[in-house]
């Protein structure tokens, strides 16, 4: 997997966060705009870390062979087995939720990588994203009406951990590039 391969990935992502973020930005006070630009980031956010997983996954390491487990094998494709009452064995997709997702692919990162990324679990960035993730789970499961409204402060978060992802986003590109996998 070349970097080519990885930006080829991300650039629909991207690109379809970076137009939502450019309506709003036309259209801040619109409803609408805002739970667009939410959806978008989040959706930005999820499709990257399937594939710095994938990354992880496709690593190649430069002597020996690959430092993982059969687990983190496993989670990386996000599969989980089960038996069948035949005794033939199932795979099904793993849900995984966010949080932990995003925590356990940096932690693969990070190993394989040696990039020393800090997700600053329990700082400001991880709170905003951990409230930010709310907000988007509200507009997307909605209980009421009020659900919808998006505040000035909420999107206001929302760019930071827009912005917060994608340094670390960053961060992966730099140890990518001069880091090769151990």
């Amino acid at each position: 997997m070349t970097i080519g391969d990885i930006r080829n990935s991300l650039m629909p992502l991207i690109e379809d966060a970076a137009e939502a973020e450019n309506e709003l930005s036309k259209n801040e006070d619109s409803q609408f705009a805002r739970r667009t630009y939410i959806r978008s980031i989040f959706s930005c956010l999820e499709g990257t870390i399937w594939i710095l997983k994938d990354v992880c996954f496709n690593a190649k390491p430069q002597t020996g062979v690959r430092k993982m487990s059969v687990a983190e094998y496993t989670m990386l494709k996000e599969i989980s087995f089960e038996l069948k009452n035949n005794g033939d064995v199932k795979s099904a997709v793993k849900f995984l939720r966010l949080p932990d997702n995003l925590k356990f692919t940096f932690k693969m990162l990070n190993k394989l990588f040696k990039c020393n990324i800090d997700l600053e679990i329990g700082k400001k960035n991880w709170t905003n994203f951990i409230e930010t993730l709310e907000i988007r789970n509200r507009i997307t499961h909605p209980k009421d009406s009020t659900s919808f409204t998006i505040t000035d402060s909420e999107i206001a978060q929302c760019k930071e951990t827009s912005g917060w992802f994608n340094e670390l986003t960053h961060k992966c590109f730099q140890a990518f590039m001069t880091n090769p996998t151990s």
